[in-house]
């Protein structure tokens, strides 16, 4: 399984890869949606178009949130 965080400013991103092709973007504990793929969730956040309105509502404040998926961390867990 594939998964990608980036640490915002007010909680922890990741997107989960959940099967082929289809991947979920959650902050913290909660889901925000279901993605064709990874970089199309990556660039919701970027763009603050999650439906998360604590985080969309920093849309032209926030600096430095990473712009495409290659800036987020990549976790492989391997399966048993």
């Amino acid at each position: 399984m594939k998964l990608y965080i980036y640490n915002s400013e007010i909680g922890r991103f990741e997107i989960k890869k959940i099967g082929h092709m289809r991947y979920d973007l959650w902050i913290n504990e909660e889901m925000l949606g279901s993605y064709e793929s990874a970089e199309r969730a990556a660039e919701d956040v970027a763009n603050f178009e999650t439906d998360y309105l604590q985080w969309d509502t920093f849309k032209n404040t926030l600096e430095n949130v990473p712009s495409d998926l290659g800036q987020w961390v990549e976790v492989k867990e391997e399966l048993p």
